[in-house]
């Protein structure tokens, strides 16, 4: 890790803080707020910065602090996915599971809004932990971005000759279909676990 300027040693501090306090990652508009920075830009670079000096870490379009500057060591829950009609996804950690070899390098959660999968047992408010993988199986289980606004939804993956198919496990909803290489299609890995607390 490499040394940290004032700055960044303050914007990291805050960061930790915030996650500590409030169970999430500061938004931008937050982290600019707090140090009077104007220009989302701006706060975009300082992210940047921590992260080339390794103590963030990009997952996926998200920043997460590093296992080194991390207590938890925990899974971030990074959003909320659909089952039922896509939502957008929300871009903080809400939380971290403490629990050990849950998933693999990379892993992340999502918790699952709506009923399209709850013929397979996935109710709304589980948490799906995710594997990042662009390949996947016909058949697997996985979370997808859809749409311009790549909203975010979990059904079983199946690829098609002419299309790919997104399909629920509750008669009440239809399948969702892509053409291939549909640019606003991405399959952001598969589900390796459903956890439920009661």
């Amino acid at each position: 890790m490499r040394l940290l300027t004032k700055r960044q040693r303050e914007i990291l501090d805050y960061i930790l803080q915030s996650i500590r306090e409030t169970g999430h990652f500061p938004s931008y508009r937050e982290i600019g707020a707090h140090f009077g920075l104007t220009s989302p830009a701006t706060v975009s670079q300082h992210l940047e910065a921590l992260a080339t000096k390794g103590v963030l870490r990009r997952q996926g379009r998200y920043y997460v602090p590093a296992d080194s500057v991390r207590h938890d060591r925990g899974v971030p829950i990074v959003g909320r996915v659909a089952a039922g009609s896509p939502i957008t996804a929300v871009e903080n950690i809400e939380d971290q599971i403490r629990w050990d070899r849950i998933g693999g390098e990379g892993s992340f959660a999502v918790r699952v809004i709506g009923d399209s999968m709850i013929d397979e047992g996935i109710h709304e408010q589980d948490l799906a932990i995710v594997q990042p993988s662009e390949e996947v199986r016909n058949g697997e289980l996985v979370v997808a971005y859809i749409g311009e606004d790549q909203e975010v939804t979990v059904k079983r993956y199946y690829h098609h000759r002419d299309e790919i198919e997104l399909r629920p496990a509750n008669p009440a909803y239809r399948s969702l279909r892509f053409p291939h290489r549909d640019p606003h299609l991405r399959v952001a890995g598969r589900v390796v676990a459903i956890l439920r607390r009661y």
